[in-house]
């Protein structure tokens, strides 16, 4: 197997990982009140999973020369900035 090939097969099981992760928090997540099914140390143990994956998945990615730092948007996040008018005056004058 070429080094490529590696890689891509390596890709592709850290994103099955990842993905099925995510799918069993998903899957548990309980309305706020109620008991999680899942043990704390479990809960833990997902996301240290989850940050070793993508860890390695951004370090192959940096290797090949195809990492973009993209992050993920959130629809509550602001993404223009409001500027003063009187302020952008004064830093023309």
């Amino acid at each position: 197997m070429s080094k490529d090939n590696k890689q891509d097969f390596e890709l592709r099981l850290l994103n099955a990982v990842r993905k099925t992760l995510i799918a069993v928090a998903k899957d548990t997540m309980t309305k706020p009140g109620l008991r999680h099914p899942l043990a704390q140390d479990t809960q833990r143990m997902i996301t240290d999973c989850l940050d070793i994956v993508v860890s390695r998945q951004v370090a192959i990615e940096k290797e090949s020369g195809t990492h973009t730092k993209m992050k993920p948007v959130y629809t509550d996040e602001q993404t223009v900035q409001s500027i003063s008018v009187d302020e952008l005056k004064k830093t023309l004058n």
